[in-house]
């Protein structure tokens, strides 16, 4: 008789293995990725290490051993090296590595001061076409004077006028020499090397703040420094993830409306590299491209994302502008915010990270043939995974009140049984422009809530990436307006079904979602309980207090001193009076994105109406939770916060 399958903790998914960044050789023989824990304990990274498998899934073993953090690995153009970060010497204080294929130890190549920035950076550290040089991205560092002046206790702090650069170099392996690539002041955020080693595509801005992201231009610089010359400023849209011509005459690169920087995905446009107005190449494509590679011929570009909802590659022609589908499944790409992949030089092997919604993130290879992509699996990352009763998980679509089709994904609870009605926790995603894929969705609200019980609806409402870039940039001016109705025409839609019971029903969400969560309960009473997780409340003292006051402005599309105005409208704080729902607030308090102030200012005004709720505080934390112990007790309390006021399926 089978063993019956053990009901999925929090202290079980903290033993599972992360899997990410496959890097496949230039051979298409080899893969190196990262392996990593999922949260941190008492370091300052996360414990990483780095693996090697062969592309058929043979040969699997541990190439570092680190204490700390050893990650972000890239082949040489040979094949014969793996550059890679750590800081196996000093807590949190990353070096560029280099170690050999061919055996020993591997060697610190750099002593550097400044921060090494990995900070949602794609590729940190990129080889020369020819291999001679690394090129990587470095944060100015603290001056002599501005150490002593804080030893001394005579730091006051000028807000905004003490500018720290992060800036492009070199290091030329063979004599270990560093050299400032850009020399004038600009916040370089991205970069590619030109196909033949001369000069840089970058994305930079004329300030070193988070904010001054969102008015990013493109730029081009010679590989011997000098001073970036503008190729495309956009007017309102985002852009990232430059990609050089084979020629050398265009330069691609994704851009749309983007709430995040890092969560890339968007169309992709075409522009001459000495400037002019860029082409969108991708006009129709029905979803959001996220990482993109040139063929060698120059004909067509590799791409991949998200097609309605679902993980997909195709082959980007960019004088007919279309997207020719090689693979579409209802799978997760997701690295952290965005798919991405690896490709062999000759360009027949393609190596990702994915997962699915009943299998952990795992190394995967494909062989491009006939126009197809032909998938093996390397790595079982979780092994035991199997013992773990899962929840049921699909893509369902249903349409919003205006007449809109909108999709998500439901996880039914663990045992379902058709016709019986659950408990159903709604979830919405950060953002806006980003989605919850049908991937492995262990953490907050999803198998981990569905395996006690509950039904999980994670609605990917307009303004989400993976259907288009109109659906994409439909909230603009708007958040908390349509994207509000088709969340909560997606419930009704479940309720009709019979799956969701309309008298026990929870909301939450994290950052944009913690955002929905506030305007939610202000605009309705539908909901039991509601979890709110760094999310604004009042727009006008976010825009005021977040280091991403230009996105704000951006995405309402207006300014935030406008009397009467969306900012005023949209803040679920001046509809207090309305809630009902009792409210558990959570937030780090260190986070910049969102700042703690927000969740204060909704707690102080509940606690003013006497509507039930609670504020935790997590020190030393972000605008996400990264250390083990806080990671736990945020899982408990979310769980317990539903269990007391929806009330679970009794598992």
């Amino acid at each position: 008789m089978p063993r019956a399958q053990k009901r999925l903790t929090p202290e079980d998914v903290l033993q599972f293995p992360w899997i990410s960044d496959a890097q496949i050789d230039p051979t298409g023989k080899r893969i190196a990725y990262v392996s990593s824990s999922l949260m941190r304990e008492k370091t300052k990274l996360a414990k990483q290490n780095i693996w090697l498998v062969d592309a058929d899934g043979k040969n699997l073993r541990q190439l570092t051993n680190g204490p700390r953090a050893d990650f972000h690995p890239r082949w040489s153009p040979d094949g014969q090296y793996l550059a890679f970060l750590s800081d196996r010497v000093e807590d949190g204080k990353l070096q560029i590595y280099l170690m050999s294929l061919e055996g020993g130890e591997a060697l610190q190549i750099t002593d550097v001061k400044g921060e090494i920035d990995t900070s949602r950076s794609k590729d940190t550290i990129q080889w020369s076409p020819d291999g001679r040089y690394l090129a990587f991205l470095m944060r100015d560092p603290e001056t002599d004077e501005e150490k002593k002046k804080k030893e001394e206790k005579d730091d006051p702090i000028e807000f905004e006028k003490v500018h720290k650069f992060t800036r492009l170099w070199t290091l030329e392996l063979a004599t270990k020499k560093l050299q400032q690539v850009t020399r004038t002041d600009a916040q370089v955020w991205e970069f590619e090397w030109a196909p033949d080693g001369s000069e840089f595509a970058l994305i930079i801005s004329d300030h070193p703040y988070e904010w001054s992201w969102y008015h990013s231009r493109l730029a081009r610089v010679s590989a011997t420094g000098g001073t970036p010359k503008t190729v495309f400023k956009p007017k309102k849209r985002q852009i990232a993830l430059p990609r050089w011509s084979p020629d050398q005459k265009q330069i691609a690169f994704l851009s749309s409306v983007l709430s995040d920087r890092g969560a890339n995905q968007g169309n992709v446009f075409l522009v001459n590299a000495d400037g002019g107005e860029p082409k969108d190449i991708s006009p129709a494509y029905p979803g959001g491209i996220g990482w993109a590679e040139w063929t060698k011929n120059g004909r067509a570009l590799l791409v991949c994302g998200y097609e309605q909802g679902e993980a997909a590659f195709g082959e980007l022609d960019p004088k007919v502008g279309k997207v020719r589908t090689l693979w579409r499944e209802p799978v997760a790409l997701m690295e952290n915010f965005w798919p991405k992949f690896s490709l062999s030089e000759h360009q027949k092997k393609i190596a990702v990270a994915r997962s699915a919604p009943t299998d952990a993130r795992n190394v995967w290879c494909a062989e491009l043939e006939n126009s197809k992509l032909n998938w093996k699996k390397l790595t079982d990352a979780v092994p035991n995974l199997k013992e773990f009763e899962p929840g049921e998980q699909e893509i369902i679509s249903w349409k919003s009140r205006d007449g809109w089709e909108i999709s998500g994904v439901l996880i039914k609870p663990a045992g379902y049984q058709k016709g019986k009605r659950y408990p159903m926790i709604v979830c919405s995603h950060g953002g806006p422009t980003s989605l919850v894929p049908n991937g492995f969705l262990i953490t907050y609200w999803g198998q981990l809530l569905a395996t006690k019980g509950y039904a999980v609806f994670l609605p990917n409402f307009r303004g989400s990436t993976g259907f288009g870039l109109k659906f994409a940039e439909a909230n603009v001016g708007d958040m908390g307006g349509k994207d509000f109705e088709d969340i909560d025409s997606g419930v009704d839609f479940l309720i009709d079904k019979g799956i969701a019971d309309p008298k026990r029903l929870g909301f939450g969400g994290w950052s944009y979602g913690g955002f929905m969560t506030c305007w939610t309960v202000t605009q309705t009473n539908r909901y039991k309980a509601a979890v709110m997780g760094a999310g604004i409340a009042n727009w006008l003292s976010f825009h005021g207090n977040s280091h991403l006051q230009a996105w704000d402005e951006t995405h309402y599309d207006a300014s935030p001193y406008e009397r009467n105005g969306v900012y005023e409208k949209f803040s679920g704080i001046h509809y207090i009076k309305n809630v009902k729902t009792p409210t558990l607030i959570l937030h780090g308090e260190l986070d910049r994105d969102v700042p703690s102030e927000q969740s204060y200012q909704f707690y102080r005004a509940l606690c003013d109406h006497g509507i039930e709720t609670e504020l935790v505080i997590y020190p030393r934390e972000g605008h996400g939770i990264s250390e083990k112990n806080h990671w736990l007790d945020l899982h408990k309390r979310i769980a317990a916060w539903y269990d007391k006021y929806v009330g679970g399926g009794g598992r």
